[in-house]
């Protein structure tokens, strides 16, 4: 396993350093298919929501990848809330997302967050190992309704 600090974190802002994103977050998101409508929703979470794209590039592929927001909230204060974290099958127990996580631990407390908070699916076993590996309690259910 890599030392969770050996690789360099991208501030991924531009257009084509979205795109170059799309091919790891299918991953996590097989539904977000057109180029296009990925950079558009990336660039409107960015303006609307303050949130924030990072990655870790192995040559010129973006093999991990944590997008993330501040928030507030009644019941937490001010959080970091984790929208998704991923690394390619092909990259997985390299250490690469525990370090994307120091990453925003670091982040979050440079923004006087004092906690730093994610969903998971109840199915992503070797996620819940990474996140539990590095601090994180299984806090609460989240539950879903669907609106038609």
């Amino acid at each position: 396993m890599s030392s969770p600090s050996s690789h360099t974190i991208l501030c991924i802002s531009t257009p084509s350093q979205i795109a170059s994103c799309l091919a790891t977050y299918q991953e996590l998101r097989p539904h977000l298919i057109d180029e296009q409508q990925f950079v558009l929703q990336i660039e409107h979470q960015q303006k609307q929501d303050g949130f924030r794209l990072n990655a870790i590039s192995i040559g010129d592929e973006i093999v991990a990848l944590v997008g993330y927001r501040i928030m507030t909230t009644t019941a937490w204060g001010k959080i970091v809330y984790i929208d998704d974290l991923v690394c390619k099958e092909s990259h997985r127990g390299k250490g690469l997302g525990s370090q994307l996580l120091h990453f925003v631990d670091n982040f979050a407390k440079e923004n006087g967050c004092k906690q730093v908070h994610l969903d998971s699916g109840y199915q992503r076993n070797a996620a819940h190992k990474v996140y539990l590996n590095n601090g994180y309690i299984l806090g609460c259910h989240h539950f879903i309704k669907t609106l038609n």
